[in-house]
């Protein structure tokens, strides 16, 4: 087995340890980012309608990388405390991780190929497709249909990406999963280029032409990364035996987890669904802004690729005084970075707005958001790094509970009260809401107190962990 060896996350300076973990996947992470929001431009070359069917999607497709994303971080926690407490049996572990995240999202595609057409129409789609100002409705419908459970036949090996991403961080291979995650995404929007800009010879003027780029690209890569994974870790078919040891453990944690990723999607559907009762302009908006988020909350979704693993390895060899100081360091940085950005996109609204859709009607909303959003967003990147490294220290319960009052008590109420006061009020009532969150975060760490406890020998650690799952 060649992981590599986790000393370097216990000692060292630890401003220089989270700029060499985080600074690998940066670019990856900007990478993809950078794709999301292309797709969503060169969807919008096409119409204004064509743009809205896509939005329609976007909080369906958000929830399916979440979850995605979801099993990525079990993942990444369950090999990083293996890592510690079980090294002997990590190969095993792995497989046995990699193989129930498999199943799990296996059985969420078989609910959502069951249930596709009334998701949809839960959203307001089809109203939105009813109204008489839809031409080819039905064709639009049809294109929007087949890219939707495309989607949804091509999901598996779109967490299995994800899944082997997040296991090579956890082995400390962080630099080769950043390198996979760029080829992986150089290759989706090359293919973007090929089949989705109205100049290419190749063009194809359909929804479904995106589905097939994410089809072509997370397969390929999914038996890419795992023949990767295989040749640094020597993977081994779990018995029967020890897989029916692992169904049998409890399963809350995973559960939050992977649920907590649930979140932000469903937070994100409600407002799709308040959005078209309104004006089915928000949804086209919505299409861009929801890819704009990720993009300007880039550093705290980069640290949240390297802190869960720095957590969590020094919270569970007893670096407590390591821990604290990591979450100073975590905070000022998204602080800083965040109002910086926050600065300069102040400067530069009309610029961004033009630059990203070409349709006026759009265009004003973008206009407003990035007026408003990105002050809230110093808020809102508190709330995702400080998330994910409670996960890390197996406090799922905590970082759910977070989650739910940050997307669904804060934002929601906010939004609708933005809605209903005007056109434009949803922005400044978002930053509210993301402002408030992030208040409570940065409290709530303040009062918090780390338990200490003594480091103890690696066998006495594993005999404890034995002891507790069984």
């Amino acid at each position: 087995m060649t992981e590599k060896d986790h000393t370097s996350l216990l000692e060292g300076n630890i401003s220089s340890i989270i700029w060499r973990n985080s600074q690998p996947m940066f670019m990856a992470i900007l990478l993809l980012l950078m794709y999301e929001l292309l797709e969503s431009g060169l969807i919008a070359l096409s119409s204004t309608a064509t743009l809205t069917a896509f939005g329609f999607t976007v909080p369906i497709t958000a929830a399916m990388t979440a979850l995605a994303v979801g099993t990525s971080i079990r993942c990444n926690n369950k090999v990083v405390k293996s890592a510690c407490l079980e090294k002997n049996n990590l190969s095993q572990n792995i497989s046995l991780t990699l193989l129930t995240s498999a199943l799990t999202l296996l059985i969420m595609t078989i609910l959502a190929l069951t249930f596709s057409e009334q998701l949809l129409s839960l959203l307001g789609n089809n109203n939105w497709l009813s109204t008489e100002y839809i031409i080819n409705g039905q064709q639009l419908a049809a294109e929007q249909s087949s890219y939707i459970n495309n989607r949804y036949f091509t999901w598996l090996f779109l967490g299995a990406v994800w899944q082997i991403n997040g296991i090579l961080r956890a082995l400390n291979f962080t630099q080769l999963a950043s390198n996979i995650m760029v080829a992986w995404v150089v290759l989706k929007a090359s293919l973007a280029l090929l089949l989705l800009l109205p100049q290419s010879p190749w063009y194809y003027d359909s929804l479904v032409a995106l589905s097939l780029i994410h089809a072509i690209s997370d397969i390929s890569f999914t038996l890419i990364s795992c023949y990767i994974l295989h040749k640094k870790v020597k993977l081994s078919w779990p018995s029967v035996k020890a897989f029916k040891t692992q169904c049998n453990q409890p399963k809350l944690t995973s559960f939050l987890v992977i649920g907590q990723q649930l979140i932000t999607p469903l937070s994100l559907a409600i407002l799709t669904i308040i959005a078209a009762s309104y004006n089915h302009t928000y949804v086209a908006a919505f299409a861009l802004i929801f890819k704009l988020e990720a993009i300007i909350l880039l550093i705290p979704m980069a640290l949240t690729t390297s802190m869960p693993a720095i957590i969590g390895f020094n919270y569970w060899t007893g670096h407590h005084d390591r821990v604290k100081q990591a979450y100073r360091y975590m905070f000022a940085t998204v602080l800083i970075a965040q109002l910086v950005i926050a600065l300069v996109l102040n400067y530069t609204v009309d610029f961004w707005a033009n630059s990203l859709c070409p349709h006026d009607s759009v265009t004003i909303h973008l206009k407003h958001y990035l007026t408003w959003l990105p002050w809230g967003y110093i808020g809102a990147g508190c709330v995702i790094v400080y998330q994910s490294t409670l996960n890390a220290k197996d406090k799922a319960i905590n970082a759910s509970v977070l989650g739910i009052i940050h997307r669904l008590l804060l934002l929601i109420p906010l939004a609708w009260f933005g809605f209903s006061d005007g056109e434009y009020s949803l922005y400044p009532a978002l930053m509210l809401g993301h402002l408030f969150a992030g208040v409570s975060v940065l409290y709530l760490f303040r009062k918090a107190s780390i338990i200490k406890i003594r480091t103890i020998p690696i066998k006495e650690q594993l005999a404890t962990y034995s002891k507790r799952i069984n």
